[in-house]
C-alpha cells in the first residue's frame, strides 16, 4: 500500500476532494481524527521536516550538515 498526503490549499474545496476519493474503490481515506498521537507526531515532524527544506531551497536558512548533526550526537 502507498500513502499520499494532501495539503489542501483551498478548504472550501475540502468537502468536494474527499466525496471523490472516497468513491474510488483502490483509495482508503483516512482522516487526521483517525491518526493515533505517534501518527500526529511523526506528521508534525515531517510537515517541518519538509518546510526547513523548502525554506533552505528559497535560500532563507541554511541547514546543518551531517558532520555538525553526527557532532551533536
Amino acid at each position: 500500500m502507498e500513502h499520499l498526503i494532501l495539503n489542501v490549499k483551498n478548504k472550501r474545496k475540502l468537502p468536494f476532494l474527499k466525496e471523490l476519493l472516497e468513491h474510488m474503490e483502490f483509495v482508503e481515506v483516512v482522516t487526521p481524527e483517525k491518526y493515533t498521537n505517534k501518527e500526529k507526531q511523526i506528521l508534525a515532524g515531517l510537515e517541518e521536516a519538509v518546510e526547513q527544506v523548502n525554506l533552505h531551497k528559497a535560500g532563507k536558512i541554511k541547514l546543518k550538515t551531517i558532520q555538525q548533526v553526527l557532532d551533536e550526537l
